[in-house]
């Protein structure tokens, strides 16, 4: 993942390089003075008590979380990495953090998995990368970043056994420039896998006044990398050095498809590939709102299983920093091919493990007490009228809308929007934990969004216009621990 990270394509939402970047120090002279000259974060009585802190999702015991990395299933255990600094809840000083899990919901804090080395190809930071499986090897290829060196970016390896818990950072990368002949810009995230007996690596990039590309790259032993061409692009699509960051490719249903991420949106191509050609047909967004960098992996059963970065919203960053922890990461989904062979997401079934207790199910004619902010609403309506949804105590801590004429926006929610097809019968199943609220729509499309409002209970549920005679089932969402850290370390 880049530090050059800019757009201005939206006029109320912070580029990501600004709020990378350009918050950074300020926000790290901040935090500072928050917890110390020390840098030590909240203890963990606080973070324990943080109400905005969720208590279902795998977010970081502390400091800043943003691209997940390498998400590998190996022996019975889920490995997902993260990037991660320890150092202040704002972004900067990026190692890998590393947790674990056997069942994609229950996460375990382990060790940190990739530092920075002082004198090495990745001085000033361990960027997003991809682990595969060798034989009883796990290999870890990454960006490298070394300011002051030209190119800044370079692919680095390092090696563990599957354990994953004892890394080895080799001191040279094994890919230090890209193309010859070519004027780039970014040379980030690469995506590894296998095709008989050769490696094949993606690293996203851009080329000067031509756009966003995707190199290909193959290997006999995962070392040493020959250039073979543009998998995908130059790309009209705009964002920071306009380069393709985080690429992942995968075969769903019949066609093949290929997944990036730029100006704040997750893209899939899909298409067909045919003799390590890539022969795009469609291209859509696969996450809406505050969800980005998104990588997958094949679960337990194969299925093609999806992880992404949930944001803060720009203007909580100072609020992030003093709160000791900024970044969340989704709940897992599966990937699957929809009729018309795009791809579609659904919530992972290992989730319902965190469905508790109904609190009540029905259609409501006067307004609902609960619990929250830590809920599961499934609602299903008649989506040929407009509605609201609002949940909340003292404020809308959740306002949920939907409009049949807001076309390719129907579902709003907390300013963040989603499609949703109008049919006399749709349903939208919505997670809310605590600050964090992921909605999954009968549609296959998914809306993450966050909810800075006031998080006392108890919460009242109220709805108008189509939802007033809709059905509901509202449970308790279960955490996975006692003390909303999520894990141990």
């Amino acid at each position: 993942m880049s530090k050059y990270l800019s757009t201005d394509a939206s006029p109320t939402r912070l580029s990501r390089r600004s709020l990378m970047l350009s918050t950074a120090v300020i926000l790290f002279g901040y935090s500072a003075r928050v917890f110390g000259e020390t840098g030590k974060f909240p203890p963990a009585y606080i973070l324990m008590s943080d109400p905005f802190r969720p208590q279902s999702h795998l977010l970081p015991p502390y400091g800043w979380m943003n691209d997940p990395c390498g998400p590998v299933f190996a022996n019975g255990i889920y490995n997902v990495f993260y990037q991660w600094n320890p150092d202040a809840a704002v972004w900067g000083n990026m190692h890998w953090g590393h947790a674990t899990s056997h069942d994609l919901v229950r996460w375990e804090h382990q060790v940190v998995a990739l530092s920075p080395q002082p004198d090495g190809p990745d001085a000033n930071g361990v960027f997003t990368g991809d682990v595969v499986l060798d034989g009883q090897r796990a290999i870890a290829i990454y960006t490298g970043l070394k300011t002051g060196r030209s190119p800044d970016q370079v692919q680095c390896i390092a090696t563990s056994d599957l354990t994953m818990k004892h890394w080895h950072q080799e001191a040279h990368p094994v890919l230090s420039e890209g193309p010859a002949g070519l004027n780039i810009r970014g040379f980030r995230d690469p995506k590894i896998w296998r095709e008989d007996d050769t490696w094949v690596m993606l690293v996203g990039s851009s080329i000067e006044n031509q756009g966003g590309v995707i190199f290909r790259y193959e290997s006999p032993d995962l070392r040493d990398w020959a250039y073979k061409g543009i998998f995908y692009g130059p790309s009209d699509l705009r964002g920071g050095d306009d380069a393709l960051e985080c690429p992942d490719f995968f075969r769903v249903g019949a066609r093949y498809a290929l997944m990036f991420s730029i100006n704040w949106v997750v893209h899939v191509a899909t298409g067909d590939y045919v003799n390590g050609k890539f022969h795009p047909l469609t291209l859509d967004a696969l996450g809406h709102g505050n969800f980005y960098a998104a990588r997958s992996m094949l679960d337990a059963q194969g299925r093609r299983t999806l992880l992404g970065w949930i944001t803060e919203k720009p203007w909580q960053a100072g609020a992030a920093a003093e709160r000791g922890w900024s970044g969340v990461m989704s709940f897992p989904r599966l990937l699957v091919a929809g009729p018309d062979g795009k791809v579609r997401s659904r919530i992972h079934p290992s989730v319902e493990a965190l469905s508790g207790d109904t609190l009540f199910s029905g259609s409501p004619k006067v307004p609902v007490s609960l619990p929250g902010p830590c809920v599961r609403i499934r609602v299903r309506f008649d989506a040929s009228s407009a509605g609201e949804l609002v949940f909340s105590r003292t404020d809308r801590f959740l306002h949920l809308d939907y409009n049949p004429q807001r076309t390719g926006a129907e579902v709003s929610c907390n300013e963040d929007t989603v499609p949703l097809t109008s049919s006399d019968s749709v349903e939208l199943d919505i997670y809310i934990d605590a600050s964090v609220i992921e909605i999954f729509t009968s549609d296959g499309s998914v809306l993450n969004t966050r909810a800075y409002g006031d998080p006392g209970g108890p919460f009242t549920l109220k709805n108008s216009g189509c939802f007033q005679n809709a059905d509901y089932e509202i449970c308790l969402l279960k955490p996975v621990s006692s003390n909303r850290l999520a894990g141990i370390i």
